[in-house]
């Protein structure tokens, strides 16, 4: 996520103290929890009398709106923590007090905590240990840091709207009491928040949540959450994407493997996930011992990797798979496919030696730029994500991972920024953020360098002088998680997938049953050229059969006449409602193999 600029930050950050001036306007009891900027706007979280309603919301955005207009000044003032305590303890803000003191405790860092979701917000001024800044706008004074703009007048009225109230623990812990939260978009005109809101509107409508069941892709069911079923026009999608991977993403070279799904504890100890990861595994006991199902695959393939004797020349060792993974999330954190308990992806691990490393990454890069043409998505943002605070492994062994990522990095002439600290804990990453039709980024490809699990492992190869030596590891997944990456093609494409991946590839229909044996000649015949087709001879209008081929949102409908029967031809119509004329069966057929051979 991209920061917001100074000016964006301080616009939020006063709007979310207008919207609490007028919150305390209309209850005058209300207790003040937070309002931090967030991504596209602010909140702030209130202990009132009564539940907010709809009206409720109307009535303080147009409240806001007059304030705002009304030109009122953001007035800084500084006061000991003692004066801060005794001014909220007087006007009975429970929550600002408990704010004081714990900032007597650990200092600013509380409002670190507070603005986690924010971005970068605007410099402050120093404050000793025991003073605090509070801000004043019109006849409302908040605890607060900073920064704000000078006068609302720099705030248009039309650019922004409250959108959202939601329950809030105070502190986000459920012992605490429960909040209302007011959400609010905010931004620096009308038009940028009506592009926004008009982005949201666009958004919903290729929801993969809703257009995967309404298609008859995918399903969820309570007996087993957070994994899909995937219906049979799924499942085909799915293997086009796994039958992608395998052309795409893999390629010569790789070695596709099937390993157990089930292994016993002391892998994941000798790997290192058992003290990192075991939290998100599902864990537990067979005849004593414990066991986990993987939620990777990469232990798994240094055991396989040490069943083999490998000399220099064997190396790159590249071995593929793409078996489900299992990892134990949080309920809260599911989300349709975008985050499941069970999937695969198109992962590889590489063994190879240091020298081949540059050469090896450089040409996963180019894989990966390769890959993303093909579904009109663009590389909007790499990063190069280094050490973490908990990894394996020296400094120095960390050091030369990392410039080896950065030379691939150059010699491929991409540009990056450093993600410091955001590694994984075994070895330094390249992170891609792709960019989809409607502009969103996306985190998918990434290709990791693991200099401490083959040594956990005690891998060998042996090199040119014959000694023996630890490979290094590449750790790459291409498209990620193919329920992830299935979930963004829905909303990419708004369900209506190229040819080459649609389930239903053509439909035909019939005007009247009297074309309905020369349309079963048709389906046998796509049939036997390997296209996905279907045939529509129910009794019912041709029209309503194309309304219904275009809402499952099939590339091509063949419409069947009279005509069409005697000249032997086909009347087609791409969806969209786009008549693309007659055309003599065998060409017709050519034309959409030649679209599927090259997935336009």
């Amino acid at each position: 996520m991209k920061e917001q600029s100074e000016k964006l930050h301080n616009i939020r950050h006063s709007l979310a103290h207008i919207l609490a001036s007028t919150v305390m306007e209309m209850f005058p009891k209300a207790q003040l929890g937070v309002g931090p900027v967030i991504e596209n706007g602010f909140f702030y979280d209130f202990l009132l009398p009564r539940s907010l309603t709809p009206e409720d919301v109307a009535r303080i955005e147009k409240r806001m709106r007059a304030l705002v207009k009304e030109k009122l000044a953001f007035e800084r003032q500084e006061m000991s923590t003692h004066e801060a305590k005794t001014y909220f303890d007087h006007h009975l803000q429970p929550f600002k007090v408990q704010l004081i003191k714990d900032i007597e405790k650990h200092g600013t860092t509380v409002f670190d905590e507070i603005e986690e979701q924010n971005t970068k917000p605007a410099p402050r001024s120093p404050l000793p240990a025991d003073k605090v800044s509070l801000y004043k706008t019109g006849n409302f004074i908040d605890l607060c840091r900073g920064g704000h703009v000078k006068t609302t007048a720099e705030i248009d009225p039309q650019s922004f709207k409250l959108n959202k109230i939601s329950g809030a623990y105070w502190r986000g812990d459920q012992k605490n009491p429960q909040m209302q939260r007011i959400y609010g978009l905010a931004f620096e005109s009308k038009k940028e928040l009506d592009e926004y809101l008009q982005l949201q509107e666009e958004i919903s409508k290729r929801d993969h949540k809703v257009l995967g069941p309404k298609l008859g892709l995918f399903l969820f069911h309570e007996l087993s959450p957070g994994i899909p079923f995937y219906q049979p026009k799924g499942t085909v999608v799915r293997n086009e994407l796994e039958k992608f991977a395998r052309e795409f993403s893999y390629g010569d070279g790789y070695q596709e493997v099937k390993l157990p799904q089930l292994f016993d504890a002391e892998l994941w100890k000798i790997s290192g996930h058992w003290d990192h990861f075991k939290d998100d595994m599902f864990v537990f006991k067979v005849e004593g011992r414990d066991f986990a199902m993987k939620p990777m695959n990469c232990p798994g393939h240094m055991v396989l990797y040490k069943q083999g004797l490998y000399s220099y020349k064997d190396l790159p060792l590249r071995f593929a798979e793409m078996t489900t993974l299992m990892r134990n999330e949080v309920s809260g954190a599911l989300g349709g496919l975008a985050r499941t308990r069970a999937f695969a992806q198109d992962d590889s691990h590489i063994f190879l030696t240091p020298d081949q490393v540059s050469d090896e990454v450089t040409e996963l890069l180019g894989r990966i730029e390769r890959i993303y043409k093909v579904f009109g998505m663009e590389i909007d943002e790499v990063y190069l994500s280094t050490r973490p605070e908990k990894a394996l492994g020296s400094p120095e062994e960390w050091k030369k991972a990392e410039d080896a990522l950065a030379a691939a990095l150059k010699k491929a002439k991409w540009k990056y920024e450093i993600n410091k600290g955001d590694g994984a804990f075994y070895g330094p990453k390249i992170d891609m953020q792709i960019k989809d039709v409607l502009g969103r980024r996306w985190q998918l490809a990434t290709v990791q360098l693991d200099f401490q699990m083959p040594k956990r492992f005690n891998l060998e190869y042996v090199d040119k002088d014959g000694s023996k030596k630890t490979p290094i590891v590449i750790h790459r997944a291409l498209l990620g998680s193919f329920e992830r990456f299935l979930a963004i093609l829905i909303e990419h494409y708004a369900g209506a997938f190229p040819a080459w991946l649609s389930p239903v590839q053509a439909k035909i229909l019939p005007i009247t049953d009297k074309q309905n044996k020369y349309s079963e000649q048709i389906l046998k015949q796509l049939k036997e050229n390997g296209i996905r087709a279907e045939l529509d001879d129910r009794a019912e209008s041709v029209g309503k059969k194309i309304r219904e081929a275009e809402i499952e949102k099939v590339p091509y409908m063949l419409i069947i006449g009279e005509k069409e029967m005697k000249a032997k031809s086909v009347s087609i119509r791409g969806r969209n409602q786009k008549d693309l004329g007659s055309m003599k069966l065998d060409k017709f057929i050519k034309n959409l193999l030649e679209e599927i051979k090259k997935r336009k």
